[in-house]
């Protein structure tokens, strides 16, 4: 199911590429990187959009070479009604957002998944808590780029014990495309019909692995959040 979903949306997602209405910078450096395997991209969070279109990036690659077609972390209440192996067929290992016993438990499971896919050398996409772009109590900034402080790094983990792969992603999107944090259908119109949105730009920054015997979550934190907002990379 991924992998029609993935090239039903992937032919559109080239096409505005090649129309420049989507730019992606650091494009080869992430595909050598995702290639290999056992990477988290992890990226700011201006919409819903980015979670089904950075997967897309690897299109047509991960067509032949699966574990270039990124497993995604969404939040559980993005697809209300969908069982555990709907997901799973979607590459997706839905997370919880607040702090109740539900998301609790919800996120222990989602853990071991991803230390379970880890090992199988699969990458990841996450949007962590508190990373949206903007409407955030704590923010964090530098130059242009703003982002809310990230709250909760147990992937973060994950990647350390399994020795994976961080990759920051830069998300930028112009003031029409943002404003009022749209969802999914209304960042997707948007994105199609309005020019004054465009162009969206997917930034990939510097990797970098978390070494150490000991994992400092607030350190691991600030750190990745000035790798996603820091200037872009040459391509």
């Amino acid at each position: 199911m991924a992998v029609l979903l993935g090239t039903l949306l992937g032919i559109p997602f080239w096409l505005l590429g090649l129309f420049r209405i989507i730019r992606i910078s650091g494009y080869w450096r992430t595909m050598n990187l995702v290639r290999r395997g056992r990477v988290l991209i992890v990226a700011n969070h201006p919409s819903l959009i980015e979670t089904f279109l950075i997967p897309l990036v690897f299109w047509p690659w991960a067509m032949f070479r699966l574990r270039m077609f990124p497993w995604s972390l969404p939040d559980k209440n993005l697809f209300k009604g969908f069982t555990p192996e709907h997901h799973e067929r979607l590459r997706c290992i839905r997370v919880g957002r607040d702090d109740t016993l539900e998301s609790r438990k919800l996120n222990w499971s989602a853990m071991k998944r991803v230390m379970e896919l880890f090992e199988r050398e699969q990458c990841f996409v996450a949007h962590l808590e508190g990373g949206r772009t903007s409407k955030q109590a704590e923010h964090v900034s530098v130059g242009p780029n703003r982002m809310g402080r990230i709250k909760n790094a147990q992937v973060l983990k994950a990647a350390w014990k399994k020795g994976a792969w961080i990759l920051p992603l830069h998300v930028g999107m112009k003031d029409g495309m943002t404003r009022d944090l749209p969802g999914f259908g209304q960042s997707l119109r948007r994105l199609l019909f309005s020019p004054k949105c465009w162009p969206i730009r997917l930034e990939f920054r510097r990797p970098y692995r978390i070494v150490g015997q000991r994992f400092d979550e607030e350190a691991e934190k600030r750190r990745l959040e000035l790798a996603i907002l820091t200037p872009a990379l040459p391509a």
